[in-house]
């Protein structure tokens, strides 16, 4: 059995859900008609569509769904159907997240889908440090000169690397005004950019390197700006996670 390394977050972060709480969360989405998203595994969240929950019945854990975008949206049939897709369910810090089928009743015409696979909630909203990676572009701008490949990323800051040449300009303590971050389609504007502190970079065989790593903390973003952020970092978070849990599983079926 191959064992992949395991993710630093994720025992403090993302925590499986007993089945014994799906009518709770459910329950919880109807009553106070929480949002739920949905798109398709392996295409971009920009193509998310928006549903609330109608029912779930769970002696089968299936979750019957209606369209909450506009008229339109409800008058036409989703591109999702029959297709492998994420769901999210959530609003502020009730978030949970599940892959699944989405189906649809050929007689009642309703949206449908079963919680038959793994469910995951979030903890500690403020902790999580997303790396970047294959599916993780993080980017950030300082000046229309200068823009960095980020490292990683969280609500509270990000990370990259610059030549030792340039460490003058990013002493701990330095501050920079109106930056762009972007991650992945996301884009934010970080009104101030302190920077947290610098380390030199190390080869494998522990020694110093001509580039540093420097650290920054993101300081007076508005309430607005931290929450999409947060669901930014979140909804990449758990697309990463799914596609590290099914590498896993293919690994070990080998």
């Amino acid at each position: 059995m191959v064992k992949l390394k395991q993710d630093p977050n994720k025992k403090h972060y993302f925590a499986e859900v007993d089945p014994a709480e799906y009518a709770e969360i459910c329950n919880k989405a109807i009553q106070e008609k929480i949002e739920v998203l949905a798109w398709e595994q392996g295409k971009s969240d920009k193509d998310v569509e928006k549903y609330t929950i109608n029912s779930f019945a769970a002696d089968k854990y299936q979750v019957t769904l209606e369209s909450a975008g506009g008229f339109l949206s409800k008058l036409s049939s989703s591109k999702l159907v029959d297709k492998d897709i994420f769901i999210k369910i959530g609003s502020g810090k009730f978030q949970f997240f599940t892959t699944t089928i989405f189906t649809q009743n050929e007689e009642t015409k309703e949206y449908q889908f079963l919680l038959n696979r793994s469910v995951f909630k979030t903890l500690q909203r403020q902790n999580y440090r997303l790396m970047a990676s294959q599916h993780i572009r993080i980017q950030f701008r300082i000046d229309e000169d200068t823009l960095h490949n980020g490292l990683d990323i969280s609500a509270g800051g990000t990370a990259f690397i610059i030549n030792k040449e340039d460490e003058e300009r990013y002493q701990k303590g330095t501050v920079f005004k109106d930056c762009k971050l972007g991650l992945n389609n996301a884009k934010f504007d970080i009104p101030t950019v302190k920077v947290a502190g610098s380390w030199p970079v190390k080869d494998i065989e522990g020694n110093v390197t001509d580039e540093v790593k420097v650290g920054v903390a993101f300081e007076d973003i508005s309430d607005d700006t931290e929450e999409e952020m947060f669901k930014a970092i979140n909804g990449e978070a758990r697309a990463e996670e799914m596609r590290k849990k099914m590498l896993e599983k293919k690994l070990n079926a080998k």
